[in-house]
């Protein structure tokens, strides 16, 4: 196997040579040959057609089966996720820990929906209080990140709840990347329905309910903002169409498709798990990058057949950490073969990501993969029979099932089916890095033509970057060098309409009968106003998930495009202009015998500047807190106007006649606080200084009585750039409560 640059060559041997194998063709062959042996009778030809498949990297199997996969090996699960429930009791809770934990062991990732946990404060049988589903994360995080898999691999999570549920507020502030850093092996999902969504669109109320009682009634727009601000700032919650996903269950007779593993790609009920593969559509492309590119349709149909038959062997060779997981796995036989390398074939193609065309081919592909892999399924029931609970009435019934093509669902009533439902697009990161040569990964446009990648050293959390370049990119200065002109149809994520990209996604969607994991990467400089009508965007055009990310979010990603427009930059915040009369308040304390005279001067009710007046000799002895005017005159010299005992008095040119051996000072806090620093800030910089002297200390006492129960409407630059609402301090941060705009110190 010839490797195109190095990090493909590290990956692959890193994650997946763990087996004493010396070439990545002695991989291929254990992992053929492993997975061949459920086929007793015809193991031999199959073991063939399996090792020419991974060889050829047109079929890429899961990273759990490239791993593990060996007749020798003593990790036999070959399955990188699971779902669980959990009940309402602490029995229940504890159980699922267990569960939760046996299941991380093996290296597998777990999904489960916590909207049966009750609500806050509810009462307890036994007395007491809840503490809420919040809370039980927690734990099971602390267990994630305790139990690892080889000393390198902790577990991947994701946690649902449902809109309704009186503590989703809670839920949706739970997770705010680096602010918060909390639930780091978790990503959370809310579960939207169609009702709520009807009712954000008529701007109704909606009731937050827990076992028919209604805790509260929240305006069903607040609780939509309060969702996208999150997302749009923090890169989470993303969002699950349950009444979608439900409407396109092939087993609606039998449970609930409310689960989801933890990149969102598998839609499942509880106690089932994500049987993957995916075919590398760049493999597929004849002629790249010429007037005569084409993609090699029947060549893919024949790998999509064997795909199925390679994951459905899977099943019977794998080891499974529940015996609940087995039994639901082996009754309903789920599987999920998918593609990834789209934006590189599309490049190939010589056709534009997110184009007109690019969303006609794309559906042409996917419709072709359903087709082949629900022909190939039912062909697999004359030697294998249909999965048990197979119902072919009501599985021809199923709305999915509905829209194939006439023969198939012939082929179907006559023979039966061997899996319940087959195709998904999962992220495929590590799998397209390694063996796809860094080919784009899934459904997501090639992310850039170079870029730094974060990779684990293998010592914890260790990480160390590298710059890693895009397969198709690579292919083409190959072919017409290095110094070759960019052409139109080479498009990034950055510069990708969102919308077009939705277009995509949701043309594919229609053929693919799980979910599709896709995060869309938001252009830099996205506005709140803009990014939230495409929840709903998503939601009408029948997205079953919808996840974002924001690049100037709090959340740092793995991938940091090296784009010259997108490198990260210092931003420059200029105050706004002053106009000739600010209204002001003076204070007058006295400190160990010295009289400290500070004038506080605002800007829209905002602190905008202070001056401190020298007046030990009592020149202007005014009273404390009395307000007044000051008035900037030509050649920065400023005037003080007070009224007291109804007289109007006049301090002409202040701060030069009665100028302070401390007004030094004042001048940068007053600079500081124009551009925009928080008042906190300047407050803890005055009272962390070990020789905190009498003037320091008073200042920061007078500051103090500008914050407002935590937060401070912020200074100077007190207009948020995005939706003008006023800024807020929080934690460090420059917030806005409005639109969730924010800004770290």
């Amino acid at each position: 196997m010839e490797w195109y640059q190095p990090i493909s060559k590290e990956i692959f041997e890193k994650k997946y040579m763990i087996h004493g194998e010396q070439t990545p063709e002695e991989l291929f062959r254990k992992v053929a040959q492993e997975i061949a042996l459920a086929e007793k009778e015809s193991s031999s030809e199959s073991e063939e057609l399996f090792y020419e498949a991974l060889v050829s990297g047109k079929f890429i199997p899961a990273g759990r089966i490239l791993a593990n996969a060996r007749p020798e090996s003593p990790m036999k699960n070959y399955n990188n996720c699971f779902t669980i429930d959990v009940e309402d009791s602490m029995e229940g809770v504890f159980d699922s820990l267990k569960e939760d934990a046996l299941i991380s062991k093996m290296g597998g990732g777990v999904g489960f929906d916590i909207s049966k946990l009750r609500p806050k404060k509810s009462p307890l049988s036994g007395g007491g209080e809840a503490s809420g589903p919040v809370s039980f994360l927690r734990i099971f995080d602390q267990s994630a990140k305790t139990i690892m898999t080889g000393g390198q691999r902790r577990s991947a999570h994701i946690a649902l709840l449902d809109i309704s549920h009186p503590d989703i507020e809670e839920f949706i502030h739970a997770k705010q990347g680096e602010h918060n850093k909390e639930l780091t092996q978790f990503n959370i999902s809310v579960k939207i329905s169609d009702a709520f969504i009807q009712a954000v669109e008529n701007d109704q109320q909606w009731n937050l309910v827990f076992n028919g009682e209604i805790y509260k009634t929240v305006n069903a727009r607040y609780l939509y903002e309060l969702l996208a601000k999150n997302a749009f700032t923090h890169n989470e919650p993303g969002i699950f169409n349950s009444d979608t996903i439900e409407r396109y269950n092939n087993g609606y007779w039998a449970f609930k498709l409310d689960r989801v593993n933890p990149c969102g790609e598998i839609v499942m009920p509880s106690y089932s798990l994500c049987c993957l593969g995916a075919l590398n559509l760049a493999r597929f492309v004849t002629d790249p990058f010429t007037e005569k590119a084409s993609f090699d349709f029947e060549d893919f149909s024949k790998y999509v057949a064997l795909g199925v038959r390679f994951l459905d062997n899977v099943l019977e060779r794998t080891d499974y950490p529940l015996e609940r997981i087995e039994h639901v796995s082996k009754k309903w036989r789920r599987i999920g073969l998918g593609f990834t390398g789209l934006g590189d074939a599309l490049a190939m193609l010589r056709i534009p990501y997110g184009s007109a065309s690019s969303i006609e081919y794309a559906t042409k592909i996917a419709k072709r993969l359903r087709d082949e892999s629900y022909s190939a399924s039912s062909d697999l029931t004359k030697s294998r029979g249909s999965f048990p609970g197979f119902d072919a009435e009501k599985y021809l019934n199923a709305n999915f099932v509905k829209e194939l093509p006439p023969h198939i669902r012939e082929k179907i009533a006559k023979q039966g089916m061997r899996n319940i439902q087959l195709n998904t697009v999962a992220p495929t990161g590590t799998i397209s890095l390694s063996v796809g040569q860094n080919c784009s990964s899934g459904i997501e446009p090639i992310f850039s033509l170079h870029y730094n990648r974060k990779i684990r050293s293998g010592n914890g959390e260790e990480a160390e970057s590298q710059t890693v370049s895009d397969y198709a990119w690579l292919l083409y200065t190959e072919m017409f060098g290095k110094d070759s002109k960019i052409p139109d149809y080479f498009v990034t994520s950055s510069s990708i309409d969102a919308y077009a990209s939705i277009d995509l996604q949701a043309a594919v969607q229609k053929y693919i009968d799980h979910s599709i994991s896709k995060t869309l990467n938001l252009p830099h400089d996205t506005k709140f106003e803009d990014y939230k009508n495409l929840f709903l965007y998503a939601y009408r055009k029948g997205l079953k998930g919808f996840t974002t990310f924001n690049p100037e979010g709090s959340m740092k990603g793995i991938l940091e495009s090296d784009d010259r427009a997108q490198k990260e930059k210092v931003h420059r915040r200029f105050a706004p202009k002053r106009p000739k009369d600010l209204p002001c308040i003076v204070h007058r304390i006295t400190q160990a015998e010295s009289i400290y005279v500070i004038i506080a001067g605002f800007l829209n009710g905002s602190l905008y500047e202070v001056f401190c007046i020298d007046d030990n000799n009592d020149n202007i002895n005014i009273i404390d807190g009395t307000k007044g005017i000051v008035r900037k005159q030509s050649g920065g010299s400023y005037d003080l106007l007070c009224e007291t005992d109804n007289q109007m008095l006049l301090f002409n040119d202040f701060t030069n006649k009665y100028d302070s051996p401390d007004s030094s000072l004042a001048r940068f806090i007053s600079m500081a606080l124009r551009h925009g620093t928080p008042l906190q800030f300047v407050i803890n910089q005055l009272t962390r200084d070990t020789s905190f002297i009498d003037f320091e200390r008073v200042l920061a006492r007078i500051l103090k009585n500008y914050l407002k129960d935590g937060e401070e409407v912020i200074t100077g630059f007190q207009e948020c750039p995005e939706c003008k609402d006023n800024l807020v301090y929080r934690d460090g941060c420059v917030v806005c409560p409005s639109c969730g705009w924010s800004s770290c110190l």
